[in-house]
C-alpha cells in the first residue's frame, strides 16, 4: 500500500465530502447517492435532514471502498452529524472507521461543541479492540462495525471521552458562518445565496490549518467551487461541482483534489429522495 495515496483519498472524502436507513423518526427528508472514485473506488452516501425543535439536524453517512496500487482493499466509513439553527453550526459529531486489507487501522468518535470562543473537541479512539474496551468500557459495544450508524451520542457522554484541545477550532465568533464538510456538500449547497461567495469549511480532526476556504461560483443550476488550503496545491486547482435540479435537489456531485500526498477525484449521482427538506 502507498500510505500517501490512501491518506489523500481520506482527505478528499473529508473535504467534501448510504447504505444506512434514516435514523430520525421525524426525518423530513432522506436522499441517497452512489458513485465512483479513483483507485477503482465505489462510494455511497445517505443524507438525512430532520427537524430538532427550532433547529435542523443533518446526518450524512458515507461508505467508501477502493483498491490500493498493491491490490489491497481499503474500506472507509464516515458519519457526520451536525445541528444547525438559522444556518449556524451549533455542534458537530463525527464517527470514522478505516480498515485496510480487512484489518482495523483506526476507529474514532469526535464531538465538537460550540462555545462563545469556537468549537471544543472530545475524542474516543481505538486501534485494537482489547485496548479500546479497557480504556472505554462504557462505550465498548460501539467498536463492532455492525454498530456503525446506530445512535452513539448518549453513550459517548457517559464514556468520559478524552478532551482534545489540539483539535479545537478556537477564536471563532458565535455568529461566524462556519460549514462542516459533508453537510455543506450534500445539503446546504442547495440553499446558498445567489452570487459568487466564499465558505469557511471546518476540517474536523485536523491539528493545524483547520479551515479551508471554498470559493463558490454559480452557473445556472450548478455551483462550481475551488478549494484553498495549505494541504492542497494551487496549480492545478482543487475543485468541486454540484449540479442541482430545477426544484433545488442535489443531483450530481464531483470533486478533484490535488495535494502533496497525491490526487483523488470522484463523482456521485442522486439515486432517490423522500420527503421535504427542513430549513
Amino acid at each position: 500500500m502507498n500510505p500517501l495515496i490512501s491518506r489523500a483519498t481520506q482527505r478528499a472524502l473529508l473535504l467534501l465530502c448510504g447504505v444506512l436507513a434514516p435514523r430520525y423518526s421525524l426525518a423530513a427528508e432522506t436522499c441517497r447517492f452512489a458513485g465512483t472514485t479513483d483507485y477503482a473506488g465505489q462510494v455511497t452516501a445517505t443524507a438525512t435532514a430532520a427537524p430538532a425543535g427550532d433547529a435542523t439536524r443533518i446526518d450524512v453517512a458515507v461508505t467508501f471502498d477502493a483498491t490500493s496500487p498493491l491490490w489491497l482493499h481499503m474500506h472507509y466509513l464516515v458519519e457526520e452529524t451536525s445541528l444547525w439553527r438559522n444556518g449556524k453550526l451549533l455542534d458537530l459529531a463525527l464517527n470514522t472507521r478505516y480498515l485496510f486489507a480487512g484489518h482495523v487501522v483506526r476507529q474514532q468518535w469526535d464531538t465538537f461543541d460550540r462555545t462563545p470562543d469556537g468549537l471544543l473537541a472530545h475524542r474516543i479512539e481505538g486501534k485494537r479492540p482489547a485496548e479500546f474496551r479497557g480504556h472505554f468500557p462504557r462505550f465498548a459495544d460501539h467498536w463492532d462495525l455492525a454498530a456503525f450508524g446506530l445512535p452513539w451520542l448518549d453513550d459517548y457522554a457517559k464514556a468520559q471521552p478524552d478532551r482534545r484541545p489540539d483539535l479545537d477550532l478556537s477564536h471563532v465568533p458565535p455568529n461566524a458562518a462556519v460549514q462542516s464538510p459533508l453537510a455543506l456538500a450534500f445539503y446546504w449547497v442547495r440553499f446558498l445565496h445567489p452570487g459568487a461567495q466564499h465558505a469557511q469549511v471546518f476540517l474536523p480532526g485536523f491539528k493545524a490549518d483547520k479551515l479551508a476556504d471554498l470559493a463558490l461560483t454559480p452557473a445556472g443550476h450548478q455551483w462550481r467551487g475551488q478549494f484553498h488550503h495549505p494541504y492542497l496545491h494551487e496549480t492545478p486547482p482543487s475543485t468541486a461541482t454540484a449540479q442541482l435540479s430545477p426544484d433545488g435537489h442535489l443531483q450530481h456531485l464531483s470533486f478533484m483534489l490535488h495535494a502533496t500526498a497525491g490526487s483523488a477525484g470522484g463523482s456521485l449521482d442522486q439515486t432517490g429522495c423522500q420527503g421535504s427538506p427542513p430549513r
